[in-house]
């Protein structure tokens, strides 16, 4: 069943502007409408976002902001500008019958194959100094529970599902709703949390990165104050799928993935041994853990020297040969990774296909330079209509609040 936004969308389509299509992963802000003959974000043929300047004040206010961006030498300015999207200028379009400003910003989701995105506002005051107290008094009404709560909102977001690769959209209504509590569950949500299971704690670590880099030029910059400001938070959920495949997910070594993507569960024999427990609570599987038939075992390794002679046809690139610690370590990984789980996983084919998947992937990283390796979860700072020069040498209070809430809620995911 299409949503309302999506119907909008198409009903829009054939006035897009030649070489544009509907920014699919839009979760918030600039929304099309037909009532208004508005346009929402695009995406360019080159793959960059069209933002369309829909109020001429606000929008030329946003342009300045990258623009003296682009040119300053100050220190703060310099250090900002690391998290903002690529900003590549402005271009005009025809849309309908009426000639549309766009702002050219690089897309934070470039690249990823399923990409999961959070837009989360920041501030209890969403309402610059030069507004009127109608938009004051709106501004405080809206997201008025999680805003009091923890100094940040949620418009939106979307997540494809580790289990199923299924997409779902939470937009605005469901973030109006959100409190001091469910707040927490639709961070759950949008991290793949499976019930009764932490997220993955090395999403939770790639997020907390960037969102401590922020936070510490927010501890420091007198220079602006930002009202309405946003973050965007943007993981690949294939890359995670395949890194909980690769790595194993340890907060539930009961839990498997299958090629398909959806999860397993095996519950323990009542003949298996139990699994260690080390001093810090944290449990690990040995092959010894579990005692398997011998032909199960013979099997296994059948086929896995099947597939050694198999993977002994890829040809690694000739640089690789320099990182050989590199190479066999991870080789070494999958190795005992299939060892230990075909005492629990019994499903041997498919086993043997995801080796071979995530071998290539291991292959793909080993050639990727390091950006390209740890580039799989972005955060950005977005909008920028509602910045002002600070009047006084203080600091912005009001964002310090909002992402000093957002990184400890992220914080109490690693308890």
């Amino acid at each position: 069943m299409k949503s309302a936004k999506n119907e909008e969308c198409v009903a829009f389509q054939d006035k897009l502007p030649e070489g544009t299509s509907v920014l699919e992963s839009q979760v918030a802000g600039h929304p099309f409408d037909t009532k208004k003959n508005t346009i929402g974000m695009l995406k360019s043929q080159n793959g960059r976002v069209l933002k369309p300047v829909s109020k001429p004040i606000l929008g030329e206010r946003e342009i300045s902001f990258y623009e003296n961006l682009q040119t300053a030498s100050d220190s703060t300015s310099l250090e900002l500008l690391g998290f903002t999207p690529s900003y590549y200028g402005t271009k005009e379009m025809q849309f309908s019958d009426k000639t549309v400003k766009f702002l050219e910003l690089g897309d934070i989701t470039n690249g990823m194959a399923e990409p999961c995105i959070m837009d989360i506002k920041i501030g209890k005051r969403t309402w610059d100094p030069l507004s009127f107290p109608e938009k004051k008094k709106s501004e405080q009404e809206k997201y008025s529970e999680s805003k009091r709560a923890y100094g940040f909102c949620i418009p939106g977001f979307q997540v494809y599902r580790l289990t199923d690769g299924q997409l779902k959209k939470f937009g605005k209504d469901y973030g109006k709703k959100l409190n001091e509590k469910s707040i927490i569950e639709a961070i759950e949500i949008f991290l793949n949390a499976s019930p009764g299971n932490l997220p993955n704690r090395d999403l939770i670590l790639k997020i907390l990165s960037p969102l401590s880099k922020i936070l510490s030029f927010f501890r420091s910059q007198k220079k602006f104050r930002f009202y309405s400001s946003s973050l965007l938070i943007a993981y690949d959920a294939k890359r995670l799928r395949q890194s909980i495949r690769i790595n194993g997910d340890l907060d539930n070594p009961y839990v498997s993935m299958n090629r398909s993507g959806t999860f397993s569960s095996y519950a323990p024999r009542s003949g298996d041994k139990p699994i260690p427990v080390s001093e810090n609570g944290s449990k690990s599987i040995s092959p010894e853990s579990f005692s398997p038939p011998k032909t199960i075992r013979s099997r296994t390794l059948d086929k896995f020297q099947q597939l050694k002679r198999s993977l002994s046809s890829f040809e690694i690139p000739k640089k690789e040969v320099e990182k050989p610690q590199t190479s066999r370590r991870v080789l070494s990984l999958e190795v005992n990774r299939l060892c230990r789980t075909h005492s629990y996983t019994h499903n041997f084919d498919n086993d043997i296909i995801e080796i071979k998947e995530d071998y290539a992937a291991i292959l793909a990283e080993l050639c990727g330079n390091s950006e390209e390796q740890q580039n799989w979860v972005r955060v950005n700072m977005i909008d920028f209509t509602h910045v002002f020069p600070a009047e006084d040498d203080e600091l912005d209070t009001n964002y310090l609040e909002g992402i000093e809430n957002l990184i400890k809620l992220f914080e109490t995911f690693l308890a």
